[in-house]
Formats: structure tokens, sequence, C-alpha cells
């Protein structure tokens, strides 16, 4: 099982939402790059990058703070955030992304993701992030009325074959993961999943391994100190 850790950029700074509002934005540190050398000194092979500025401007904006992040030696870069049309998600996989999470294109515009999956093959996944069991777009700012399985069967058809899914209620607030929902997305829309959202200890990333899901996502657990990364690794590779 991956262990991903979490790198949310606003304002080219890292910083952890709570509960998904951005008005309670903590920033840990305006180094994003240095945040990844962590991460790939601990043994990460892949870093979760969100860009949540463009998450609600509709388009990529911190840039800059990705291309540095992609620049670290040792580790591989997956960009979620504002990637709604072709030419943006070329643009960020000629800085060095290695995979682009679509969100609200996954919701408002199935044949972009379509047309990705062709054109980049293994490189497209989908985020689902939801709320009380909608999923919320737009930096989980509006509401869809989908229920998180119908997306998820939605973009497989489209050519995803894995999703990550955040219950954005838990985000960031230290609740554990909602590994249960996650599994039970796994096998209602028969994709991979990988679960996001209030992991608290290394007794969520057992409960994620023992659900059979592909990753989880791991953030603020780490920058509060909570759990350390190389623990979490461990953890996820059945040791102790």
């Amino acid at each position: 099982m991956l262990v991903i850790p979490a790198i949310d950029l606003l304002g080219g700074a890292v910083v952890r939402l709570s509960g998904g509002d951005y008005a309670q934005a903590t920033v840990y540190t305006r180094d994003p790059a240095e945040k990844a050398r962590e991460f790939a000194a601990a043994g990460a092979a892949l870093v979760h990058v969100v860009d949540l500025d463009g998450a609600k401007a509709g388009w990529p904006v911190n840039l800059d703070a990705v291309a540095a992040v992609c620049r670290v030696p040792g580790i591989d870069v997956e960009l979620g955030g504002g990637l709604r049309t072709l030419p943006d998600i070329e643009r960020v996989l000629a800085l060095g992304v290695k995979h682009v999470v679509l969100g609200t294109a996954a919701v408002e515009r199935l044949g972009l993701v379509e047309q990705a999956c062709a054109r980049f093959p293994g490189r497209v996944r989908c985020s689902i992030d939801a709320k009380g069991g909608e999923v919320r777009i737009s930096g989980w700012l509006e509401g869809t009325g989908l229920p998180a399985a119908e997306v998820a069967r939605r973009v497989k058809g489209a050519g995803v074959s894995l999703v990550e899914y955040t219950d954005v209620a838990r985000d960031g607030l230290f609740t554990g993961v909602d590994a249960a929902g996650a599994a039970k997305l796994q096998a209602d829309a028969g994709v991979e999943v990988v679960a996001a959202g209030g992991v608290a200890s290394l007794a969520d990333l057992e409960a994620c391994r023992a659900a059979g899901l592909a990753g989880v996502i791991v953030g603020k657990a780490i920058y509060e100190g909570r759990l350390r990364l190389a623990d979490a690794l461990r953890t996820a590779a059945g040791g102790t």
C-alpha cells in the first residue's frame, strides 16, 4: 500500500486546511521544495501536491512552487487543483509532474478526462471529495448532488483506474480516516482507491491496509508531529 505525503499550496506556501475551510489555513513553510526533500529522505516515492489557489480559480496558479517540487530528486509528483483543460494538463506534465489528479473535471468535464486518459495513458487520476456523502468540487466549495460511487464509475468508464477519495469533513481534524467508506467505494466502483482525510495515527494506516486500499494520503498528522513518515511507510509495508 502506498503512503503519499501531501503538500497543499496556498500563495506559494505549504498549508493545511481544517475541514476544507480556506479561512482555517495553517502555514507550515514557505519552501515547498524543502518539504519534498524531507519526504524523499524519509523514503516516500510519491508526493501529493494540491494547488489550492488553482482549485478555486479554475486553472493552475502555484506553478513556480510545483516546478520546484518536481526538481527534487528521488520523488515523483502527482498534482491536483485547477486542471480543467487539456493545455493546462500538458503544461504541468511538462514541468515534470508524473500524474495529474482531476477533481472538478471528473464531474463537469468527463470528456476532458477521456481525452487526457487517451493522450497520457496511466498518468491521469481523479479525486473524489465528498462531504455528507455528496461529492464536492471547486476546491470543496460547491456541492454536486452526486454520490461518490457514481462519479467513480463514470471516471472508470473514461479510462481512470485509480481515484483518491477524501472525506472533506474529516480532513485536517484528526478524526480518523474513513477506511470503510473508501473500501466500499473501491468495491462498488471497481477502481483502486487511495483514502485521504482525517489520518491521525498509525492505526489509520493499519486500517487502510487491512481494508485492501491502494494507498493513503497523509498530511497534517505529519506536519503536527503525530506520526513520522518513516513509521507510516513501514506500517504500510506490513512492518511494525
